[in-house]
């Protein structure tokens, strides 16, 4: 009986070992993930430099400043990239911390902003260079400056040959065009879900 424990509590002990062992697939697919369905008041965004994780060393700020133009073209009140840079040169606060609430509160008293959005891009592969199509991947979350709480996060996962059509036809070749796209794409997602204020 006591040889049958030990088996099993060794059978136990090398499951366990071998799961965590196993690695996590990532998804290749993009999704948003909305955590409350919430009024975003005041109705006003504050996009911050994105994280970079990969060589270029500008990738961070050109993602969001394209994904400013996305909000501004969608007619979201947004504020300024150079203001929220300075700000967050006045406050010693940069992109790459967690965001305090006291960072929130002065976004929120002094700009009027209701929604701050903050990401990283984790791959940026332009046209040519050895890439036959552009390719990102950004991680980008939404938080509410007055509760401090996660409104939504999203995972965008994009080639430019996602949107062939026939043959060539279709395929985007332009990292530019690539992210505008799924900005846009980010934005019809948010405005189908319901948060008040991005679906106006």
């Amino acid at each position: 009986m006591r040889n049958f424990k030990a088996v099993v509590f060794m059978l136990i002990i090398g499951l366990l070992s071998s799961c965590s062992t196993v690695p996590v697939k990532e998804s290749d697919s993009g999704y948003v993930r909305i955590f409350r369905k919430e009024k975003i008041s005041p109705c006003k965004v504050a996009i911050l430099p994105f994280k970079n994780e990969v060589k270029d060393e500008n990738a961070g700020e050109k993602v969001a400043l394209i994904f400013y133009s996305a909000f501004v073209s969608n007619g979201i009140d947004v504020v300024l990239p150079q203001d929220v840079k300075n700000l967050m040169v006045g406050r010693h606060f940069f992109p790459y911390q967690s965001i305090p609430q006291a960072f929130l509160d002065f976004l929120r008293n002094n700009l009027g902003v209701g929604l701050a959005i903050t990401g990283k891009v984790m791959t940026y592969k332009p046209y040519g260079g050895g890439s036959r199509y552009p390719e990102v991947r950004i991680w980008i979350e939404g938080i509410s400056t007055r509760t401090g709480r996660r409104v939504f996060s999203a995972y965008v996962v994009h080639r430019g040959d996602d949107f062939r059509k026939v043959l060539e036809f279709g395929v985007v070749k332009s990292m530019t065009k690539l992210i505008f796209v799924s900005s846009d794409e980010l934005m019809k997602n948010l405005q189908e879900a319901g948060i008040k204020c991005l679906e106006e």
